[in-house]
């Protein structure tokens, strides 16, 4: 069972969700209590299949999973997504409250007994928003026609240049243009470590990255950008992004 992980247009597109439940029942039922959230999860069956997800490129920003599971449990998971370089929210699922404690060492978000309610997703989801939106309060001031614009640099998706002419993309969809050059606000989105250039006319945020491929990166919104030659360690850098970063 698997899902591509797309948020409605009309909600805010700030989480990517990973679900991890070997009994297929289970997980259509966690994936639907999420979708009602206005979220689409990607879910999966198997601890090896979304193991393999993540290794390939795709973003993930908070992995729910189940921790008995045959072949690979969800704390063994949970380490093997540590050493790939997942760094966000880990939230377990159990019948039973004994695995507490081994919970601990990959430092997970959150611990739930099965099933799972409604109301329970939706308060720790709405736990890791808040604790994210509180933590990351970075911007960049653009300038625009009539005056300035302030921009979270969490809202932004992407930046591009068409002939000139520098556009934000934003994450709500909307589109802003600013007056400033390419070379002005390079350096403002570069000096944070979640923007990296993979083309000479664009700049993406990591952490708004849908799936990414050699030569392209597909972002949460749908929108497509390239990736140049002339930037071959962009898949490399956003694979390895987590490493050595503690949550936010």
């Amino acid at each position: 069972m698997r899902n591509t992980t797309i948020i409605d247009s009309d909600f805010p597109r700030t989480m990517n969700i990973l679900i991890c439940d070997d009994k297929q029942n289970e997980a259509e039922r966690l994936s639907g209590l999420i979708k009602d959230l206005g979220y689409e999860p990607a879910a999966f069956t198997s601890g090896a299949a979304a193991l393999e997800y993540i290794s390939a490129g795709a973003a993930a920003d908070v992995c729910i999973l189940d921790i008995v599971m045959p072949e690979m449990s969800g704390i063994e998971l949970a380490q093997k997504l540590r050493d790939v370089g997942f760094y966000g929210e880990i939230v377990f699922l159990s019948v039973s409250s004994d695995y507490g404690p081994q919970t601990y060492d990959v430092k997970a978000f959150h611990y739930l007994l099965k099933p799972p309610s409604a109301d329970s997703i939706k308060k720790v989801l709405d736990e890791i928003k808040a604790e994210r939106e509180k933590t990351d309060s970075g911007g960049i001031n653009l300038k625009v026609t009539g005056g300035i614009r302030s921009v979270l640099f969490r809202d932004v998706e992407y930046a591009e240049v068409v002939k000139h002419h520098v556009t934000f993309r934003l994450t709500t969809g909307e589109a802003v243009e600013t007056r400033a050059s390419f070379a002005e606000i390079t350096p403002q989105l570069l000096a944070d470590g979640r923007f990296i250039k993979c083309h000479q006319s664009y700049i993406v945020n990591m952490d708004a990255v849908a799936s990414i491929k050699t030569r392209e990166i597909t972002m949460r919104g749908g929108a497509r950008v390239p990736v140049s030659k002339s930037y071959p360690d962009t898949k490399m850098r956003y694979l390895s992004r987590g490493l050595g970063k503690g949550r936010e």
